[in-house]
């Protein structure tokens, strides 16, 4: 395993443990959010040095929770998940590039991009604006409530139509996360300047390098013109609703 497969690995289980609650499961950690049953922020790690596991305890966890048995992790640092939970069920949900940079970004927007504090009144709209973009829903008040002021919203004519994150930095890492913009204002380069501030924000935090994981190949060629390489890849597996 190479040391930076290893190292972002440690970082992202790092983050999602200080944040939820860590449920043991056999060869794996299921990790649930305080806020939410969303499939995307309830999911399973394998454990620290895990070499195998059927998945078993994993699904019962889950399943007795309400919740879609689901993984995500680095796929060089555990290559015998996927072939090791086939059997129950588990299938390729996606397979994501996982890319980085070392330096903070600067890009040109149409857009005001502001930072967004803790407790600020553009919380809830950045907030809404991003799941928009995602197609989903509004954030609940303990979601508002507990915002970690680690976001930027990008502001046209007095609203908020994006938004991006970037995840506590540990280790000199952070994610860029839940780059989103409303459907009216894509295509005019705003979400490439809401990354470009996230990333000049973690790096003012302390980080060194920045990560990210593109959605599609035509997001990462984006990415690739501002600065960010591929270094690892990214494996989500889940079992059918």
């Amino acid at each position: 395993m190479r040391a930076v497969d290893s190292r972002t690995q440690s970082y992202l289980r790092s983050v999602v443990a200080a944040e939820r609650e860590a449920v043991q499961a056999g060869s794996y950690v299921l990790y649930l959010s305080p806020f939410s049953d969303h499939a995307y922020l309830n999911y399973a790690i394998p454990a620290e040095g895990a070499e195998s596991g059927d998945g078993a305890e994993l699904v019962a966890a889950a399943r007795e929770r309400g919740l879609v048995p689901r993984l995500e992790f680095v796929e060089p640092c555990f290559p015998w998940v996927e072939a090791a939970l086939a059997p129950a069920g588990f299938e390729v949900e996606a397979r994501l590039r996982v890319m980085t940079c070392s330096a903070p970004l600067g890009c040109e927007s149409p857009a005001e991009i502001v930072r967004v504090e803790a407790g600020s009144p553009l919380v809830r709209p950045a907030m809404t604006a991003t799941r928009a973009a995602f197609g989903e829903g509004p954030p609940g008040d303990d979601e508002v409530d507990a915002s970690s002021g680690r976001i930027v919203a990008a502001v046209v004519d007095g609203e908020v139509v994006g938004g991006a994150g970037w995840t506590r930095v540990l280790d000199g890492l952070s994610e860029i996360v839940g780059v989103g913009v409303l459907e009216d204002h894509r295509r005019r380069g705003i979400a490439g300047a809401l990354r470009a501030a996230a990333t000049r924000e973690a790096f003012a935090e302390g980080a060194t390098l920045a990560l990210l994981t593109p959605g599609d190949d035509d997001t990462a060629r984006v990415y690739e013109r501002a600065g960010f390489a591929d270094t690892s890849t990214m494996l989500h597996l889940r079992t059918p609703d």
